[in-house]
């Protein structure tokens, strides 16, 4: 039987399937030929989507595991403050810190960046911040607001977000410079204030806390107002669909 070329049409009856990365011709009157193929096709889905071990995983997930021994540690020198465990907070918080910094060029480097990874990333941090900001509140070091201001900024940044992604379900987060700085302001503010409970209020003046907290939350709102603007902005310049 002589094939016909590809620029010609399929014999009656033939069927063309098309996977991700190969092209079948299934014969409906074989039926072995049929579960073959689909098996075969089954197997080469998955092939794309196996990636080698990701460590950049591992530093993020480290946040996660790190995140409440440093509660423990903060409310262990809140209790009995002394000059280890004031370093034991140093030294986890910079561990936290370190993390956080690495991940992103390490998944970078190894080729094995993600959105999923992004969004790992993100529910790390956001994570260690409400986690040991609630704490501070429960402790009475830190105002119910500050977590309050740090939780609404980051679900204005996933939703607004999913809206720029027109709503689907593969949402990529959209980070800006503002943004950014809003986050290093909140690991900043959380591990002094945290290792200003440890060592017993010690650290600050009164008025430099109240400064910090007062800077956070205004940087914050600002962060918020300046998000919304590139939002509406993005809205604006993007496609609209039509009916």
């Amino acid at each position: 039987m002589v094939q016909a070329p590809e620029h010609s049409l399929p014999p009656a009856g033939q069927v063309m399937q098309v996977s991700r990365r190969f092209r079948f011709r299934r014969f409906p009157s074989t039926l072995g030929a049929m579960a073959t193929e689909q098996s075969v096709n089954r197997k080469a889905l998955f092939l794309p989507d196996r990636r080698p071990f990701n460590f950049a995983h591992v530093l993020t997930g480290l946040r996660l595991v790190l995140t409440p021994l440093f509660v423990y540690a903060i409310d262990t020198g809140w209790r009995r403050p002394s000059l280890l465990n004031a370093g034991l907070v140093t030294g986890l918080f910079l561990l936290i810190c370190a993390s956080d910094y690495y991940d992103g060029p390490v998944a970078r480097t190894l080729g094995l960046s993600s959105r999923r990874g992004k969004i790992f990333d993100n529910l790390a941090d956001i994570s260690f911040l409400l986690v040991t900001l609630g704490y501070l509140v429960h402790l009475g070091t830190v105002p119910w607001w500050i977590p309050t201001a740090v939780a609404a900024a980051f679900g204005q940044y996933v939703l607004d977000s999913w809206l720029l992604s027109d709503r689907d379900t593969s949402v990529v987060l959209v980070s800006n410079p503002i943004g950014h700085w809003a986050g290093i302001l909140n690991f900043i503010g959380t591990g002094v204030l945290g290792l200003h409970t440890a060592t017993g209020q010690q650290l600050l003046p009164g008025l430099a806390t109240l400064g910090l907290l007062g800077l956070w939350l205004a940087y914050l709102l600002l962060a918020m107002g300046l998000r919304l603007r590139f939002f509406l902005y993005a809205r604006r310049l993007g496609p609209r669909r039509t009916a």
